[in-house]
């Protein structure tokens, strides 16, 4: 009897879904109890339609902390009596009316209609469809969802639909496990829908290293993961990490407007309880100003502010993106709570994987058994592993416990405890050791300590080991204040096992602002010997300088009033420099000069006005300078015209002391100077190869009158002659300093013409012409002894005419530059100097440059002070992220390389390898362990010197090795330091 009763009651347990169909609900909230009453209506069963009409439910109002918005994203299954015959029906709201409890707004279920004759149920296949954008609603909190993957091994097995614009039908595929036969190697990522947010920075191909003795750290379900989340994020967090200009992140974050930002819900299913608790499946986004999630299931507490997620669990806020499959999220204090999650943390940038992950206020989160890495999504070159990771944005400090790193799948290093900046704030602590190894000083091996003793002081104390000389401990002290910034640095050997004694180094740089007119500068330097820097230093820090230069000084500039005390002493770092062939000490040298313009008037009045005291170590001729040169001007100027006569007199007066006894104390000397200095510009379009250039001719004269006075008396403290160049033509003296002021009576005559790019800006053609015309034998030089013993008179020229200086340069691309420039004598016939120089840069900084230098001394026949001298420079590409560079300087003249180095680099956004080699002239020459001092007329030549040196750099974490970006700055032209991470 009970079998009867249950087969009578089942058609109506089973009809319990179409009668919801079947009906009409009218649905209004009671105003006092905030209560949902709703009542049916009975309707006539639609046997002469095709479809059931759409019932219009009235709109219930979602709890006051959200919106909740009701899309129909999912396919109608239905029967029908004809076996095989595809129908279409449209989707049909289902409301459900629960009272009292709170209503259950849901998407349509599946209609099963009843067979009026026995026959199979068939599922109906949908007919395919183009798929048309679905109708959202725009908003700009709704979060960036991640793209569907084409793969079918890395879809979730179901049905991806779609519907149709033209027709109300939906464009079903069965997708994963149910599109594929074999589901054994079927692998679970999101399958959802949205827009992604496109960065320029492709993601990475991982591949297993060769050598591997360890399994990836994270599979390729995870680095897809990785790929989704740093989609999702407002701006790619390696996008600076390569060469080239670091692009600018035009981003505000909103994070700071959370507790007045409502939550924003929507989803395809909603259960909403007492307006206190409610429940979202199917598509749940949930926005509150920054802090975004998709999810399949969220339940949301009102009352605690708490919220659960479930599956496929994407969130993501300015500084922080998660994945995981269950997360519990504390919205009132920020707190959350979640298991087996990938994270990305934008501002190291850092990503991995952890076990657990808790997040204990805004500022503090904390993983357990954790893998992470600095590499940007598939690439897996080194990664850290550790029982523990916290990171505090308040110190902005990460810690790890029970580390250990692995490098291209091979332990490398252990620590049971590391830390880490995770912002630009300076920490205490170990940094990476450092290695290099050269002839003098062996092997050596650096392991510098980092003090961070307050935000504007830190100090580095390094000790060393020299494998030839014995141990050095070296320091360096930083400070920064309001008005001054400097740098303290000191080194000390105790003893120098090649040279039984004690050796040392000390530096003091210093630069202040005192106020808006007044600043100092200053730099002392001292070393023990004058092989101190050649023997203890690096291959990188060996320098062609003969001497090292302290100097300090205080500038006042106001009102048109110049005041500039100074003073300067020189010490040799060159075995073969004696001290006699060192720069005269000026202690002191006081300037005041005042320039003044006067209103409504061109003229231009100025007086240079100087004071120095000449001092040397050795017993030659020292003595005081005082020098006075006024001068007045007259500058006249148009669009297109300029021309300044200018009139200036200069009075100078010496007392000397420890010169020859037929040599006066006291000498003066008194000059007038004149000059006439004029220039034209002319410009025109042109049309060249359909592109339209401006061509530019700009002629220019300029005249110099200075009579002759002798000065051979004048011992020669600081006076030298200027390099003869195009812009050197147009200087009223050719000689530095005051002690020697040239004769004159000449005519510079130039011509400058340039080809301007109308629509690049590009200089494409520029051409410098000029020659000096001389009406007078030149009798003033400076006596210079040259290498073969002979002195000549430096400056001093019977030539009626000067070389002709050619200078011709070119942009032919953004890519590419030539310079290049001759001088001919015509008095000769002969070309006297050449230059030429092609250069090679692009913006992935690969570079090449090559250049030939020439210089011939007419005043030593025989050529042995010649230049011939070849130069070329490189960067190029060579493999995937591999690079060849070097350079290398050869004497044609000697035949004989000057100095060259060559080196791989492989750089990538995760890492960055260099090892260089370099030959190079060290000017000390080493004889039984003793550096050979020259002695007057003795010529002691530099020896070759060889040094390897390697770099490995673990961005984002640690450097180990020498800094060589200062060095290949200086050495290859046009190269660029990395962009590093904003770490």
């Amino acid at each position: 009897m009970l079998r009867r009763l249950f087969l009578v009651f089942l058609p109506s347990l089973v009809a319990s879904v179409s009668h919801a169909n079947d009906a009409s609900w009218n649905c209004e909230q009671n105003k006092d109890s905030k209560e949902w009453v709703c009542v049916g209506e009975k309707k006539k069963l639609a046997t002469a339609e095709p479809t059931p009409t759409p019932v219009k439910a009235e709109p219930i109002k979602a709890p006051a902390t959200g919106t909740v918005t009701i899309e129909d994203m999912y396919p109608v299954k239905a029967a029908d009596t004809e076996p095989v015959k595809s129908v279409n029906i449209e989707p049909t709201p289902v409301i459900k009316p629960i009272s009292p409890v709170p209503v259950v707004i849901s998407q349509p279920e599946p209609i099963e209609a009843k067979p009026t004759s026995p026959a199979a149920i068939v599922p109906i296949q949908a007919k395919p469809a183009t798929a048309s954008k679905p109708n959202t609603t725009k908003s700009p909190a709704v979060l960036p969802l991640p793209a569907a993957t084409a793969s079918n091994n890395n879809q979730r097995s179901g049905w991806s639909c779609g519907s149709s614009s033209k027709k109300a039908t939906w464009d079903c595929q069965p997708i994963g496990t149910e599109a594929n036969a074999s589901t054994a190697e079927q692998q679970i990522s999101p399958v959802l829908v949205g827009a992604e947010v496109v960065h320029n920075n492709e993601p990475e191909t991982f591949e297993k290293p060769m050598m591997s003795l360890l399994n990836p750290a994270f599979n390729h379900q995870q680095e897809q993961v990785f790929s989704t989340l740093t989609s999702q994020l407002p701006y790619d967090p390696w996008e600076n990490c390569g060469y080239g200009p670091t692009k600018k992140r035009n981003f505000i974050s909103s994070a700071n407007l959370r507790e007045v930002t409502p939550l924003d819900v929507k989803s395809n299913f909603a259960e909403i309880f007492d307006n206190e608790i409610s429940d979202y499946s199917g598509n749940v986004l949930i926005n509150r100003a920054d802090q975004h999630s998709i999810s399949h299931i969220a339940n949301y507490d009102n009352v605690s502010d708490v919220m659960n997620l479930e599956g496929d669990v994407y969130y993501h806020e300015d500084a922080l993106a998660l994945h995981t499959e269950a997360a519990t999220i504390n919205l009132a204090n920020d707190q959350a709570k979640l298991r087996d999650v990938e994270f990305i943390s934008p501002t190291t940038p850092l990503r991995g994987f952890a076990e657990s992950y808790f997040r204990k206020s805004k500022t503090l989160s904390q993983y357990t058994n954790v893998s992470y890495t600095t590499c940007r999504p598939g690439n897996q070159d080194w990664v850290i592993h550790a029982s523990e990771l916290e990171m505090n944005k308040v110190t902005g400090q990460g810690t790890t416990k029970n580390t250990w790193i692995e490098f291209k799948g091979t332990p490398v290093l252990y620590t049971p405890y590391l830390s880490f900046p995770i912002d630009d704030r300076r920490l205490s602590g170990f940094l990476s050791p450092t290695f290099s190894s050269t002839r003098y000083s062996g092997m050596l091996i650096a392991a510098p300590y980092y003090w961070n003793i307050a935000p504007n002081y830190d100090a580095t104390l390094t000790p060393r080991e020299l494998s030839s000389r014995g141990p050095l401990m070296a320091g360096k002290f930083r400070y920064l204040t309001e008005q001054s910034t400097g740098k303290l640095a000191a080194e000390y050997m105790p003893n120098d096992s090649q040279l039984n004694t004690s050796r040392y180094l000390l530096s003091l740089q210093n630069k202040s602002i005192i106020n808006p007119a007044l600043s100092s500068n200053m730099d002392l330097n001292l070393v023990s010997d004058s092989t101190y820097i050649a023997t203890t230093g690096t291959a990188l820090s060996f320098t062609n300088y003969n001497y090292l230069r302290s100097y300090a000084n205080v500038n006042y500039n106001k009102y048109g009033f110049n005041f500039i005390a100074a003073a300067d002493s020189y010490q040799s770092i060159n075995a073969a420099t004696p001290n006699t062939a060192l720069p005269y000490r000026r202690l002191p040298q006081l300037n005041l000069n005042y320039a003044h313009d006067f209103s409504g008037l061109p003229i231009h009045t100025e007086i240079q006005n100087e004071f120095v005291d000449f001092q040397h170590t050795n017993n030659i001729v020292e003595g005081q300078r005082i020098n006075t040169r006024p001068s007045i001007s007259m500058p006249l100027q148009t669009a297109s015209t300029f021309f300044t006569p200018k009139l200036s007199l200069q009075e100078t007066d010496y007392t000397l002391n420890n010169g020859a006894a037929s040599s006066p104390a006291a000498l003066s000397r008194t000059l007038p100077t004149f000059s006439a200095d004029s220039g034209l510009s002319l410009e025109r379009n042109v049309n060249i190869a359909n592109s339209t250039f401006v061509h530019t001719v700009e002629p220019r004269l300029f005249y110099l009158y200075v009579p002759s006075v002798n000065q051979n008396n004048i011992p020669v403290f600081d006076s030298a002659l200027y390099d003869f160049q195009f812009n050197t033509m147009f200087r009223e003296n050719s000689f530095s300093g005051s002690d020697r002021i040239q004769d004159a009576n000449q005519v510079t005559t130039a011509l400058t013409s340039r080809l301007v790019d109308d629509n690049t800006g590009l200089e494409r053609l520029k051409l410098n012409v000029g020659e000096i015309f001389y009406f007078r034998d030149r009798q003033i030089g400076v006596p210079t002894a040259l290498s073969n013993g002979n002195v000549v008179n430096m400056g001093a020229s019977k030539d009626a005419e000067s070389n002709i200086v050619t200078e011709l340069s070119s942009e032919l691309t953004k890519q590419i530059s030539v310079n290049t420039g001759a001088q001919w004598s015509p008095i000769r016939n002969d070309i006297e100097r050449i230059k030429a120089n092609i250069h090679f840069r692009n913006q992935s900084n690969e570079l090449f440059n090559i250049g030939y230098l020439y210089r011939k001394n007419p005043l030593i026949p025989d050529g042995s002070n010649n230049i011939s001298q070849g130069d070329t420079s490189f960067r190029w590409p060579i493999a995937k992220d591999w690079h060849l560079l070097g350079r290398m300087q050869y004497s044609l003249l000697y035949q004989e390389i000057q100095d060259s180095f060559i080196g791989v680099e492989k750089e990538n956004c995760c890492w960055r390898f260099r090892i260089l080699a370099r030959h190079y002239m060290n000017n000390v020459t080493i004889i039984n362990n003793q550096a050979v001092v020259a002695t007057t007329g003795t010529t002691v030549p530099g020896s070759s010197q060889d040094g390897v040196f390697f770099q490995i750099e673990l961005k984002g974490l640690t450097g180990f090795g020498d800094d060589v970006d200062q060095f290949l700055q200086k050495s290859i032209y046009g190269f660029r330091k990395t962009q590093k991470n904003d770490l």
